[in-house]
């Protein structure tokens, strides 16, 4: 029994008349006819009795039009809330990002995103490990490194350069690499992810150097952290140290020479028919917030052209 045929014997009943409800559904007097009669059918029992004059509904017909218009009034009630559920972001978003990208440029932001759309409920898990999206539960996730699923969908949040980088007083008791080969005579900063640092010469070619760190940890805040401190030359995304490059507390170096195999920022999400608003709400935010280009991409070099001499260089004491 379908929706179309209870909404039909209901139109019947109000109107009287089994030629006016064929109008409305766009029926011809004998496609209408027919339609009722396969209803009765279905059912067993005549639901309308027919005069040349006059349509009304048997005792049967009265019985059945109380349950139809209960059923097709719950049913168009469902119809508004599912459309409604579907412009609307409501329920529970769970997001992963590795733990920079969170704590910088997507934390500060949550309170108003909660005030834009206070049905949305937040779950935020920052971790450096790549999460599988669908086998555990993520509605999203922000990823700097290169897809390994191409099935999900991508949404480019801005770019991901990265810059060699290190505290102005590592740089005075060091000295400034001019040149790739320069950095043998230099401390550098290792993680287990980048064992090789690639760059691109002014003139097209690419040099590589490979790392002998003079301390290595397993992620990258702690190689931030490492160079904060005057411990030496680190690799970072600019996403991460663009405040310390504008303020001062770290310094790019070797810019003649940038970083080969940078990527972007995207966020990621499963594919479906029906991409839920509380994701593309979401993701239409941060890009309204971090603009294009994003800030992080354009801030440092335009506040760090604008310091004073000597200005944002309070530095903690190298260890």
């Amino acid at each position: 029994m379908r929706l179309d045929d209870l909404k039909f014997f209901k139109r019947v009943a109000e109107l009287g008349s089994l030629s006016a409800a064929g109008r409305e559904f766009g029926l011809s007097p004998s496609a209408a006819s027919s339609r009722l009669s396969n209803l009765e059918k279905e059912l067993g029992t005549q639901l309308v009795a027919r005069t040349t004059r006059r349509t009304g509904l048997t005792e049967a017909g009265q019985v059945f039009l109380n349950h139809a218009a209960a059923a097709v009034g719950e049913l168009e009630q469902a119809k508004a809330l599912i459309d409604a559920a579907e412009d609307t972001p409501r329920g529970l978003l769970r997001i992963s990002s590795n733990v920079f990208f969170g704590r910088k440029h997507i934390l500060p932001y949550l309170a108003e995103y909660r005030q834009l759309y206070p049905d949305v409920r937040l779950e935020v898990d920052m971790t450096d490990r790549l999460v599988d999206l669908v086998a555990e539960g993520y509605d999203m996730a922000i990823r700097g490194a290169p897809l390994p699923d191409s099935s999900l969908i991508a949404r480019k949040l801005g770019g991901n350069p990265r810059v060699l980088c290190a505290s102005p007083v590592y740089l005075a008791r060091k000295g400034t690499p001019h040149r790739p080969e320069d950095l043998r005579n230099h401390d550098c900063i290792g993680f287990d992810p980048m064992p090789v640092w690639y760059f691109n010469g002014p003139d097209g070619e690419i040099a590589h150097h490979i790392e002998d760190p003079v301390i290595s940890g397993d992620s990258g805040d702690f190689a931030y952290d490492a160079a904060i401190h005057g411990l030496g030359l680190t690799v970072k995304s600019v996403a991460h140290v663009w405040e310390d490059l504008r303020d001062g507390r770290l310094v790019a170096v070797l810019e003649d020479y940038p970083i080969a195999r940078t990527g972007n920022i995207y966020a990621v999400y499963p594919p479906a028919r029906f991409i839920p608003p509380k994701i593309t709400t979401f993701v239409d935010f941060l890009l309204s917030k971090y603009g294009r280009p994003p800030y992080w991409e354009t801030d440092h070099r335009q506040a760090a052209r604008a310091l004073p001499p000597g200005a944002g260089r309070d530095q903690p004491e190298p260890v």
